[in-house]
Order: C-alpha cells, then structure tokens, then sequence
C-alpha cells in the first residue's frame, strides 16, 4: 500500500483513532489505578458521595451527585476503587476532547493523537487520573468547556452555545477555578456575535438561564449538612457561614502574589510543565501559540487568557501540593502542542505538492517521530506509578501521605480492632479511611472517630478508651501508649495481659546475658493480616514485658534474615509503640505492644524468612550498649519463621506463616 493511501485512510478513521485513544488511556489508568481506600481528600470523596455528606469547601455538590450515581454501579470489588475509576474515565474522556479539539481545527488524527497523548501520559495528568480526587474531573470540565466553545466557533450553531452555557454552568458547581473562565468566556462568545445577543434579549436569557440554572446544585449541601454524617467538620448555619464555607475563605487567603518568591513559583510551574510535557513539548506548544495567533487570533487571544489566569493563580497557591492547580492549563498547553505539530504538518503538505511520495514518506517519519515522542516518557513512569499503587505501602509513624497502595486500607480496617464505644482520634490523612470503613464498610458504627488530632483533649474527656491513628510526641507523660496494630491505644493504667491470639515467645534480655539479670521479656507476638499483593506488608506487632522498670530508655532495631541467612531488611524506632513510650517511663511487670511493618518487594526471594529483634541504647561516652538473650548472650532475639511462595516476575501465591 502507498503511504500516499495510508494517510488517506487514516484520516478517513479518526473516529476509530479516538475510540482507540480512549481505550488504550483508560486501560493505563486502570493498570496503576490505585485499588482501594486513601486518605486525605481523595479518601473523602471515596465515601462522602455514597453516604451523601457534605465534603470540605466548597462543596463540589455536581461531583458528590454524579459520585452517587457512580458508586453504585455494578463494577469493581469496592466502593473506593469505583470512585478511584471516576477519576481515571474522566481523565482519559479529557484527553480525548483534547483530541477533538485539535481534530476540530486540522482534521489531521496523528497531531490531535499526539497532543492528547503528551497529556494523558504527563506525570501530574497521570497521578491525579488515578485517585478519587475532584482534579481528574475538573480537567474533564475544562476540556469541555473549551471544546463547546471551539466548536461553537467554527459551526456557530446555537444548540452549541446552548450547551456551552449548560457545561459551563455545571462546572461552576465543581471547582471555583473554573470561575475564571468567565470573564474570557464572555469576550469571547462577545467578540463573535458582534453585539447579536443584545439584538436578540430571549436568547440571552435563555443562555443566561442555562447557565445560572446548575446553580441550584448548591442546594444539596444544606440538605446534606443537616444530615449530621461525617467528616461532619462543616455545618454552616448563617448566612455568613455558608459564604465562608462555599468560597472557602480560609484557603483564598493562601493565593496572594509575594513578590520575593514569585520568580521561584513561576520557575517551579515551567519545570513542572516541561517535566510533564518534555521540552520537544515545550517547543511545540510554543510553537503552536505562534501558528494560532497567526491564523486564528481569537481563539489564541480565547486560550492564552485562560491558560494565564489558571497558571498564574496555581503558581501563586500558597498550599501543600499546588502542583494540582497547574492541570487545567495544561490541558490548554496540550492544545497548544496541537498547533505546533499541525503547524509541522501543514508545513510538510506544502512543501510536498507535486511530490506525492515524497510528501507521503515525509508525513510519514514525521507522524511516527511524534507519535515516538508523545509515548517517549510511558516507560519510564508507567512502572513506578504502577508500583506506588499496586505495592503496599509501608505506614511511617506520622501518617500524613496515605496515597498510594494498601497503608490507608490498614489504618481504616484497624477500626475493627478496638474497643467498645471507643475513640479514635487523627488527622484528616488518618481520619477519612476510617470513616470510609465506618460508613461504607459498614464496621462499628459504635466508635467514635474525632478530627483533627487537636482535640485530643476533648476526646479524653468523653470517657471512653481512646485510641491514635498517629504518633503524638508526650503522649506517654498521661497515658500508657500501646499498639492496637496500626492504632496506639492510650490506656490510663498499665496493662499486665498479653491479648489471646498471641503467640507465646518468652525470651529474656538482659545486660550480661546471665539469669537474674533480666531486664524486658520479649513475650509474644503476632501477624496480622496480609494482602498477597506484588507488592505487599506482613504487619507484626510485639508485646514486650519490663521486668523492673528499665534504668535506661531502649531503642528497637527489628531485622528480617533471609534462606541464606542474610539481612534483607532492618528498621529502628528510638522508643517502641512508633517512638512514643520511652522504657524508662514502663511499670515493673507492664506488657506494651509495638507495631511494625515488613515490606516485601516484588524481588523478594521465595524461601523461609525470620524476623529478630535488638534492644539497645546510645551511651552518654559514645557507643552502644545492647540487651543480650538470655542464657544465649545473642544480642538478636529470633522469633518467628514466615514462607514466602513466588509465581513469575512480581506476583506471590501465597504468604504462609507457621
């Protein structure tokens, strides 16, 4: 076949070429979507829709009903990955609008292919397709609204305009960043109608009506405020409450311009961009800015506008993770690269007349070279996303990034371990995978989950037992810290029993080895419960027993030797219970349980593997003095074995523990 009839049928099968775009995105996200509960924000949105709550400011009440909806569609294991795919389709229905928009102007596949690949596959784009957060969305919103409004342009249809008012009045129930477009919007449907609305006053009400009709969307948050659910943290009452509440007033004061730091800010968004788009991508979307104002001004004039306001507010976002902000221009910047690319190719169509093999084989190296350098970055973070995902994620003693893998499903399902009536307190991270527990799963609706960590005071005095979803510094000056897996229980006098399941170890440590010289027991211990993932967590908690009261505060090295007898893997915590309870401050006779995590890679060695323990201190002279076994004069106490079976490159059988 002549490459001259290759083009023609290509171009002839665009329909197929976005369709193609959509399922090869979607299938990406979906192969590193992150499979169950997370903390923070995304976790919120994982059980805020399905009870119908009202979320953190401002409400997003378009995402809470579609979320609704979505969650009780009969797909996937749970919930909280229905809510994960929400975020991954709109992602990749963004990137084909992208697509759309650039088909729309040069009717050439392989440019409107490129431009939306070098955004579906860029890392932040990429990052946010995979959680349930309401960023995924936005872009979607974006891309729509400026696709309808592209379209408009060109065809000048009024159902267009119609629907454009619509869109754009559904998306201001989103995201208030999407309010910026308003003022672009408006000179640009004004520029183009050259004062035919005001001609026409019942079309401009009815445009004005279909905008402003999605409004009434808002009226689901004082519905769901009086409902009491969780978070529960926002129940506005007065009119100026809910002003507060629905423009976030605590967090619009974090956008302000200070102008010592706004070289750096700015510099950080173009690494940003360049890291996302690559520079062939930079060059190209500049490229492209150029190719439009020369041959359609106003819709360069149209994006250029929007493109600056979002990057200039996101770049002067004065909050964690503002990267986030920069999405809704860079789906303009994808527009852009576009433009470069047709830009090219028109180029080359010129050139070429008269040589049509010529032309075709030039189009064709070029179509291939960009296609090449759209999908040039998969590999290199395909993997990595895929294992931050896919792995287990081990829990640090903070908390504060439960966003990737299986650690925030750990601190949620840790609920079914407590007490009766309990309390459990933490942060927003810890706080939202379990009430997502709580709520969704349907687990003991009889505690109480209390946010944030600071009102800890006021938690204790509800009388209940109490329990931390992450470490607190003093904690032990009041309470007798131990771990209930990956919670910390704060018991008001010390704790003498070692719970049932575990399993009995009884081995003395000492400072000279020698009977009657014993100063901790380790008593017991136990697993808990592993996920057989690639990537995955043996959870293990340790009940130790002071024997007197130790003299000195002991530090905990805990190790994993392999079938050879190696060390694969070791980590230390300056005081047990997550660094919390110095020994010094243990009643004689007291058992603490202590929770650690034991990462297993995907290139962990099949075979038998052991865990040991050291105690030890850091000497006032310099050194180290270790706990030795008892009557063994070990300094590492050995505890249990656990098999670990292997099939293929990363996924495991089966974890057997003895």
């Amino acid at each position: 076949m002549r490459f001259e009839e290759l083009w023609r049928i290509v171009a002839e099968r665009h329909r197929w070429a976005w369709l193609g775009l959509l399922i090869g995105v979607l299938a990406t996200y979906v192969l590193t979507l992150s499979p169950g509960v997370l903390g923070g924000d995304p976790g919120e949105l994982q059980f805020v829709p399905y009870i119908l709550s009202i979320p953190h400011p401002t409400g997003t009440p378009l995402y809470c009903l579609l979320g609704k909806v979505w969650s009780a569609l009969p797909i996937g294991p749970t919930v909280a990955w229905r809510m994960n795919l929400l975020a991954a389709v709109s992602a990749a229905l963004a990137s084909v609008l992208v697509y759309q928009c650039v088909y729309l102007r040069h009717e050439r596949p392989v440019p409107a292919l490129a431009a939306a690949l070098s955004l579906a596959f860029g890392l932040t784009f990429w990052e946010q397709a995979l959680l349930a957060d309401k960023y995924a969305f936005n872009a979607l919103l974006v891309a729509l609204v400026v696709y309808l409004a592209l379209r408009w342009r060109q065809t000048r249809s009024s159902r267009t305009l119609d629907l454009l008012a619509l869109v754009y009045g559904l998306s201001l129930t989103h995201h208030r960043t999407m309010a910026l477009f308003a003022p672009v919007l408006l000179g640009y449907v004004w520029w183009h109608e050259r004062g035919a609305l005001l001609r026409d006053i019942r079309r401009l009400l009815r445009l004005a009506l279909l905008c402003l009709a999605p409004l009434s969307l808002y009226l689901y948050l004082p519905w769901a405020a009086a409902r009491g659910l969780p978070p529960g943290t926002w129940r506005p009452d007065t009119v100026r409450e809910w002003y507060a509440y629905l423009s976030d007033t605590g967090y619009a004061s974090q956008v302000r311009v200070d102008l010592p730091e706004l070289r750096e800010r700015l510099t950080f968004y173009a690494r940003t961009l360049q890291h996302d788009f690559t520079w062939p991508g930079v060059l190209l979307g500049i490229g492209g800015l150029a190719w439009q104002v020369r041959r359609r001004t106003a819709d360069a004039v149209f994006l250029l506008s929007n493109f600056g306001l979002q990057a200039f507010l996101a770049a002067n976002y004065h909050v964690p993770r503002s990267w986030v902000f920069f999405i809704p221009s860079f789906v303009v910047y994808a527009l852009w690269v576009g433009e470069g690319i047709a830009g090219m190719w028109i180029g080359v169509e010129r050139l070429g007349q008269g040589w049509k093999g010529t032309r075709a084989v030039a189009l064709t190296f070029l179509g291939m070279a960009m296609l090449t350098w759209s999908l040039a970055p998969f590999p290199a973070r395909y993997r990595p996303l895929r294992q931050a995902h896919l792995g287990a994620g081990v829990l640090d003693p903070w908390r504060q990034t439960l966003k990737g893998g299986r650690a925030a499903d750990r601190v949620g399902k840790a609920i079914a371990q407590v007490a009766s009536n309990a309390v459990i307190v933490g942060d927003w991270e810890q706080a939202t995978p379990l009430w997502y527990y709580q709520q969704v799963e349907g687990l003991r609706p009889d505690v109480q989950i209390v946010y944030p960590i600071d009102r800890l005071e006021e938690a204790a005095s509800r009388g209940h037992l109490l329990y931390l979803a992450r470490a607190v510094p003093g904690i032990a000056d009041r309470w007798h810290p131990s771990a209930a897996g990956p919670l910390i229980a704060l018991h008001a006098e010390p704790v003498y029993g070692l719970p049932g399941e575990v399993v009995s170890l009884g081995l003395e440590l000492g400072k000279g080895g020698q009977p009657g010289e014993g100063v901790m027991r380790l008593s017991g211990s136990v697993y808990g419960e592993a996920d057989y993932r690639p990537s995955t967590v043996l959870p293990l908690t340790l009940y130790w027993q002071a024997m007197p009261t130790p003299a000195h505060d002991y530090s905990v090295s805990l190790r994993v030797f392999g079938p050879d007898g190696g060390q694969v893997f070791q980590v230390d915590s300056q005081h047990p219970v997550m660094g919390t309870y110095p020994t010094s401050l243990w009643s004689p006779g007291e058992i603490v349980g202590d929770y650690y995590e034991i990462p297993l890679s995907p290139d962990t060695v099949p075979g038998t593997y052991r865990w040991g323990v050291i105690l030890y201190r850091a000497l006032p002279e310099g050194g180290w003095e270790s706990l030795q076994v008892i009557p063994s004069g070990s300094e590492v106490a050995m505890g249990d074995t656990f098999t670990v079976w292997q099939r293929g490159n990363d996924r495991f059988d089966i974890l057997s523990i003895p």
